[in-house]
């Protein structure tokens, strides 16, 4: 049987409600971005009493067997920034036994470089993310961040994915301390990086 007239109108506006307004089973932004400046030490040869990881919503932690962070950071020997996702640093083993503890696997985080200034980058992009490497970067240089993240994303009508932007603004290669910034979008599924805005995308 074809669709009656009456039908074929409220399917049409239905898509363009969609199209105007977004996905409209999504919920609506409510969280404003929050941005953070954080020190933290080398993973390799830092002092012991400062944090050597970032949890993009919990903070800066230590990249400890509890696996309660999203990239630990370290340098090289040219005094570069490493940026290790947690499954880098898990590695096949702590994978295993984060899942056997907390019945999940360690979190994906997917890291891309962008051109142009911090403040430049107003949108995470929505493809392009490298979720098996490290990223070596020097100061100035942006990295687009997206986090697999069942644990508070877990209702699945905004998706289960976190957008933030990390830089490094210094390094002091003498204590091995890295200074970085970040902004975080804690609206799942939402990629604006403004910060202290309620993203709309």
């Amino acid at each position: 049987m074809l669709p009656t007239r009456s039908t074929r109108v409220a399917v049409i506006a239905l898509a363009m409600l969609a199209v105007a307004c977004g996905d409209i089973t999504r919920p609506k932004a409510s969280t404003p971005n929050l941005a953070v400046s954080y020190t933290v030490a080398a993973l390799t040869g830092g002092p012991v009493s400062v944090p050597t990881a970032i949890s993009f919503l919990g903070g800066a932690t230590r990249a400890d067997s509890r696996f309660a962070f999203d990239v630990a950071l370290d340098l090289d020997q040219s005094g570069a920034v490493i940026v290790l996702p947690v499954r880098t640093v898990g590695g096949t083993l702590g994978d295993a036994v984060h899942q056997q503890q907390t019945l999940l696997a360690l979190k994906r985080v997917g890291l891309q470089k962008v051109t142009g200034p911090f403040e430049a980058l107003r949108e995470a992009p929505a493809t392009g993310y490298d979720t098996l490497g490290v990223q070596t970067v020097t100061p100035g240089v942006v990295l687009a961040v997206e986090l697999l993240d069942f644990a508070n994303c877990y209702t699945g009508f905004g998706g289960s994915t976190i957008y933030a932007k990390l830089t490094v603004d210094s390094v002091n290669a003498a204590t091995r301390r890295i200074y970085t910034r970040t902004v975080v979008d804690p609206n799942c599924g939402y990629r604006g990086l403004v910060a202290d805005s309620i993203p709309k995308n």
